[in-house]
């Protein structure tokens, strides 16, 4: 029987077959950051362009509305009436702020953001292929911001609202030209739109 410890043992064969199995485990490995790599890397770079071209632009715009909407409220809820502007006709602004300033508060930013249809379609390969619920990091973020735009929405509201459909980015087109009107009827420079 031969030793193992016996000096005279060929172990090249061994020290080729060690050489293979590690050579194969260090590329596999290598291969596997590299789509890794590759994968955070292209995320990333669609995370940066879509915040810069779609998130940022739309989620200021609609600030921008709502603010302004809210100080065009605040202006006519004041203690004296606007100069210039009849104490009646004062009543039926303020009423057109607040329903713009609730339409505006209504509005959340999956209601008026462009449909991403690759990343709904990769979601749905996702979901079937690890048969996963959707309650993910993701989309319990989105419906945390969802809540709190709905407690916004209740805040600047006068009235219950039943509404049931949700406003779409026509609808606040829309309220911001109500919104430039109101504006314009109370002597503000409306430019900034």
């Amino acid at each position: 029987m031969d030793s193992p410890w016996n000096d005279d043992h060929d172990y090249s064969a061994i020290k080729e077959a060690e050489w293979t199995k590690m050579s194969s485990e260090f590329t596999n490995a290598g291969f596997r950051e590299g789509i890794t790599e590759g994968k955070e890397a292209a995320v990333q770079e669609g995370f940066d362009d879509a915040f810069a071209n779609v998130g940022a632009p739309l989620g200021r715009d609609l600030g921008l509305l709502r603010g302004h909407s809210a100080a065009i409220l605040a202006f006519l809820t004041s203690q004296a009436p606007p100069q210039g502007v009849p104490t009646d006709g004062v009543e039926l602004l303020t009423q057109e702020a607040r329903e713009i300033a609730a339409q505006l508060g209504r509005v959340r930013y999956s209601d008026i953001e462009p449909r991403d249809l690759e990343a709904e379609e990769h979601a749905r390969e996702h979901l079937e292929m690890e048969a996963l619920e959707t309650d993910n990091d993701e989309i319990l973020e989105k419906r945390k911001m969802e809540r709190i735009e709905d407690m916004m929405a209740k805040l600047a509201a006068s009235t219950q609202t039943t509404e049931r459909v949700r406003p779409t980015l026509e609808d606040v087109y829309k309220l911001k030209a109500r919104l430039e009107t109101l504006g314009k009827t109370l002597g503000f420079d409306m430019n900034w739109m």
